[in-house]
């Protein structure tokens, strides 16, 4: 899987096929509309058929199209200091990108674009569709991506080359790189975790959590390689865990006590 590949599944994308990639074809979507054409700037580290960039000022409106497994054109557009956090969307029509994109050009603020188009949103796993916000999140770690926490590359290419883990939201930070069963707080962390040992090794651990506070945290394998600490992780996915679900863990911790009223249960 190389998502800053220059070639797209024609059966995916087949207008990006032509000669000028994502680019030419929104061009052609704005002159079919009416609207003014004008050329897109490439991305840097990405082939044209797979993504492009028109600025406004320090403000970017970038347009991608490396989802190889769905046909999705994700944008993202930074506010007008530059800032990236502007509003995201995700679409399997190139005619809305090319209408939100002109609307853009024309000087709408993101806050006009959002009154406009609720599939923007304030985060790109916001915007992702349902049931893809795990893969969203793993195609921005792969790709680098300015919008989304990042952890070390060759780990999350490791973790992510084993296939039991793919169905883990990806969550690295302060070093470490978590693997959760659900994609939004409060969440929940059943899988192994992976902390820096120093000298680019790993440890692998299980970490103590308020959900299963009677299970201690132990080391299962230290300083390690990123594949070697990945396979590791992939060895000691607990049976029936996963995949992760879309929100918040729903379910109590077992160390909260019930609260007066609640029927839940």
């Amino acid at each position: 899987m190389n998502e800053r590949s220059g070639r797209v599944p024609s059966e995916l994308y087949p207008e990006l096929v032509a000669p000028g990639g994502l680019g030419e074809a929104l061009a052609r979507e704005a002159a079919r509309r009416g609207y003014g054409a004008e050329p897109m700037d490439p991305v840097e580290g990405y082939g044209p058929a797979v993504a492009a960039c028109c600025a406004r000022g320090e403000a970017r409106f970038v347009v991608y199209a490396t989802n190889e497994d769905e046909r999705e054109f994700r944008f993202e557009i930074s506010a007008d200091s530059g800032w990236p956090w502007g509003a995201f969307g995700s679409t399997d029509d190139l005619a809305v990108v090319a209408a939100v994109l002109q609307a853009w050009r024309d000087g709408a603020s993101i806050g006009q674009l959002r009154r406009e188009w609720t599939l923007l949103a304030a985060s790109p796993l916001e915007a992702a569709p349902p049931g893809r916000v795990v893969s969203t999140a793993w195609r921005l770690t792969l790709e680098r991506s300015r919008v989304i926490r990042l952890g070390d590359a060759e780990l999350a290419e490791a973790l992510y080359a084993q296939p039991a883990l793919r169905v883990f939201f990806p969550f690295p930070s302060h070093g470490e790189f978590s693997l959760l069963s659900s994609t939004a707080d409060p969440f929940y962390e059943e899988v192994p975790r992976v902390v820096p040992a120093g000298q680019g090794l790993w440890n692998v651990v299980t970490a103590w959590s308020r959900w299963s506070p009677g299970i201690p945290s132990r080391v299962l394998g230290s300083r390690l390689g990123a594949r070697e600490a990945a396979a590791l992780v992939a060895a000691n996915v607990p049976a029936g865990s996963g995949p992760a679900i879309e929100g918040g863990w729903a379910h109590r911790p077992a160390a909260e006590p019930p609260v007066i009223g609640d029927i839940d249960g």
